[in-house]
């Protein structure tokens, strides 16, 4: 969770740590770019945004929405989103688990709203479809983050190295549609 990290850098309880990149980054932390993805609407196969390739907009509104918890800063950016597109949420399940999020969505109960990465296998085996949020995009930026004027050991460069190398491909993720 993107709070909880960055307070266990600034608090010296961890060293370094993956996390989005925000407003909140900026003063006295180092963020080193790994990769940018943009959150989408997960949906069953089933589902009636899936036939039709999009989300209408005048259905999101009414729509459950399956989201990650109301305290990250994902939740957050989901919410300013639909705001600023003029959708108000009105039914929303909130989980704290990407898996049970994804496993709701299979069920049929409701879109949500996650990087199509996370979802990688079901979208290739067709348990679940990507469709756009809208026509503006939602992206966020990956990265590691650390205290600004701390030189990373070896390890840690490392980790970060490694980190780069293994989220290379997170953001190119191919749209998968219902056939």
């Amino acid at each position: 969770d993107h709070p909880r990290q960055l307070e266990l850098l600034r608090s010296n309880q961890v060293d370094i740590a993956l996390t989005l990149e925000s407003e909140s980054n900026a003063a006295d932390l180092v963020f080193r770019p790994l990769f940018e993805d943009e959150l989408r609407f997960l949906v069953s196969p089933m589902h009636p945004w899936a036939q039709k390739r999009k989300a209408p907009r005048e259905e999101i509104g009414a729509e459950t929405l399956v989201l990650y918890n109301k305290s990250s800063y994902t939740f957050r950016l989901v919410d300013e989103y639909f705001r600023e597109e003029g959708v108000a949420l009105q039914n929303v399940i909130e989980l704290g688990s990407m898996e049970a999020i994804k496993e709701l969505v299979k069920i049929g109960i409701g879109a949500g709203v996650i990087a199509p990465w996370i979802a990688r296998e079901e979208l290739a085996k067709g348990a679940l479809v990507s469709i756009p949020l809208g026509k503006r995009k939602l992206k966020r930026r990956w990265g590691v983050s650390f205290l600004k004027g701390r030189k990373l050991p070896l390890a840690e460069e490392t980790f970060a190295g490694l980190c780069e190398a293994v989220t290379q491909d997170f953001g190119r993720v191919p749209e998968m549609a219902a056939p």
